[in-house]
């Protein structure tokens, strides 16, 4: 068993309450059907290192949820009213690329589909084990 760091990415995606249900079932032709949602797979399929695991590409998970947020003075929204608190349906997706690579492109590809007046897009440092 070996342990190798690894960057990760995690991009909260905001959908609709019909594409997250249909995820949440399996229905994998939802991920076309949402379009920032698609956007982010689309630039992790693409690349040659966001979702490089390995001898695989493309990797990717999705975590499904809900978030709330209250805009504040001078927010503009995609959803909800200044001072009012406000949930969404959201996909996490989570993806992976090696300690060091430089995945700025495709971050700055993920903010620009991204919908948000601050895109919630994380990059950390983890350790994956392999065999």
């Amino acid at each position: 068993m070996t342990r190798r760091a690894m960057q990760v990415v995690r991009v909260h995606c905001p959908v609709s309450a019909i594409v997250l249900a249909r995820l949440q079932a399996g229905e994998a032709a939802a991920l076309a059907d949402d379009p920032v949602l698609a956007g982010v797979v689309d630039v992790i399929r693409g690349s040659d290192v966001l979702g490089a695991v390995g001898p695989y590409r493309g990797v990717f998970e999705l975590g499904f949820g809900l978030e709330s947020f209250v805009p504040g003075a001078g927010a503009a929204p995609v959803a909800g009213r200044t001072g009012q608190a406000e949930v969404v349906a959201t996909v996490v997706v989570k993806s992976y690329a090696a300690a060091g690579a430089e995945i700025g492109a495709e971050l700055a590809a993920i903010v620009a589909a991204h919908p948000w007046e601050v895109p919630v897009v994380e990059v950390g440092v983890v350790e994956l084990v392999a065999r």
